[in-house]
């Protein structure tokens, strides 16, 4: 049971409405996240943007899923999972990817090209990234692309410790 009510709609402005508003939709993914998050208009906005440099980046969709569901099952997060899952499944990991996180198994028995995404993540959140995993991930997507997921990763983990906090994951 989340721990914060609804956030006063009287205290946001016109532009903080808008905001949260598109954050707490139906349609985009952490509605429940972002409603706890703008009972302090400026931590909320402030993820919403950090939200929106990830849907930036040069990752596809997929990739960027995949690193959501695999931190979201390391972290045992149910909300983080269930919100991304539907739009995993649009964007198209593939069902062996997605049942290799949710059993815990991935990258083990999975391609390289697939596998290495859940990898690279494992090492950033458990904060272990070996040099192997590194050079696999940069190799295919350069210096700049290791960055983009080691940032996606760290997202999708502050994500899960705040769900953890607010009584949400």
């Amino acid at each position: 049971m989340p721990r914060l009510s609804d956030p006063p709609m009287t205290k946001l402005s016109s532009d903080m409405q808008e905001i949260y508003s598109r954050f707490t939709s139906p349609e985009s993914y952490l509605p429940a996240t972002f409603n706890v998050l703008f009972t302090n208009p400026a931590v909320g906005s402030g993820i919403a943007l950090l939200k929106e440099k990830i849907d930036e980046l040069d990752l596809e969709p997929w990739v960027t899923y995949t690193v959501g569901l695999t931190v979201a099952h390391e972290r045992e997060d149910k909300a983080l999972w269930n919100s991304i899952l539907a739009l995993a499944r649009d964007a198209g990991p593939g069902e062996p990817v997605i049942a290799g996180i949710e059993a815990g198994t991935g990258p083990r028995g999975l391609l390289p090209k697939d596998g290495i995404w859940i990898q690279f993540t494992l090492d950033v959140i458990r904060g272990s990234m070996k040099d192997s995993t590194w050079q696999a991930t940069t190799h295919l997507v350069g210096d700049e692309g290791a960055v983009a997921l080691a940032f996606t990763a760290s997202y999708f983990e502050m994500i899960t410790r705040l769900n953890k906090t607010f009584g949400l994951g």
